[in-house]
């Protein structure tokens, strides 16, 4: 698990520089660098993102009190742990999201410094992830929703190898001709993390969020798309509504919303990955807790 993690970042952090000087251009250049320098929008609202985290916070406990409504368990209670993983494994996906929208511009950058923002913006980061699969765990808890979306049509696939060796190239030129021609690739530059970690998975000999499709299983898959358009969009209106200004740089506003949605899959591939530290763990093992020194009682008869 830490090897690919660890692959996975470095792959985002150096591939798309190595675009840039195939492309011969230089990183004070770069798109995002030019929105910092000149953007009056980009200006940060302090009191925005703190009232947007906190609203945020809100949300995730309310879809995790309705999750307990609907199915009797609490996903934040009984897995405690791994939502906390979730929590800082999201924070530095989105900054690396952050880090790669230097390279397109895909919207307006913050120009304070660089320990100003890790301050405001990380513990809205880290809230992302686990709203977007405890929203995926409310869509799933309604009745029925999982056995219709379990009925879709089969897609066959190739094997594990073959599909980590189409994978994981196409990934590393999106992160790369991303990088060099935005305005051309930017679609597969953002498509490059869920497909980078997808091949992953696969060279692991891991299961995949795709991996259902085989038999016709499209519940996982549309649930979490939804959870992750529900969470944009709800993080984006929360930030606006509280006086914030985000421009979104892309030819119409609802472009927007494939994004969310691939950001949603990109948290659920992420949240198996991490889900692997607790495999093969029983339950009583992850609730355990520590036993009392025991006292030997001698018992002498008279």
């Amino acid at each position: 698990m830490k090897t690919r993690l660890g692959i996975f970042v470095l792959c985002l952090l150096l591939l798309p520089l190595a675009g840039l000087w195939l492309s011969g251009e230089e990183w004070n250049t770069l798109p995002g660098n030019g929105d910092i320098a000149g953007s009056d929008e980009a200006l940060t609202n302090t009191p925005a993102i703190l009232l947007t985290t906190l609203m945020l916070a809100g949300y995730l406990l309310l879809s995790n009190h309705l999750v307990k409504m609907l199915t009797g368990n609490a996903p934040l209670k009984l897995q405690r742990n791994y939502f906390l993983s979730m929590g800082a494994a999201g924070a530095v996906l989105v900054w690396l999201l952050a880090y790669l929208n230097l390279f397109t511009a895909s919207w307006v950058t913050q120009p304070d410094n660089l320990l100003m923002q890790l301050l405001v913006y990380t513990p809205l980061f880290a809230l992302l992830a686990p709203a977007v699969l405890s929203t995926r765990a409310l869509l799933a808890s309604f009745s029925g929703v999982l056995k219709q979306l379990s009925r879709g049509i089969s897609i066959p696939a190739p094997d594990s190898a073959s599909a980590a060796y189409a994978l994981a190239p196409l990934a590393a030129f999106g992160l790369l001709g991303g990088a060099a021609w935005p305005d051309q690739l930017y679609w597969l530059f953002w498509a490059a993390p869920l497909l980078l970690l997808v091949a992953l998975q696969l060279l692991w000999g891991e299961s995949t969020i795709f991996s259902g499709l085989k038999s016709g299983d499209w519940g996982r898959l549309i649930c979490a798309a939804l959870a992750g358009l529900i969470v944009g969009n709800f993080g984006v209106a929360a930030y606006q509504a509280n006086g914030g200004l985000l421009a979104i740089k892309l030819i119409h506003p609802w472009f927007a919303q494939p994004g969310y949605a691939l950001f949603g899959l990109l948290c659920l591939q992420l949240g198996d990955i991490i889900a692997e530290n607790w495999r093969g763990k029983q339950r009583t093992e992850l609730f355990k807790q520590k036993k009392k020194f025991p006292i030997p009682v001698v018992v002498k008869k008279n």
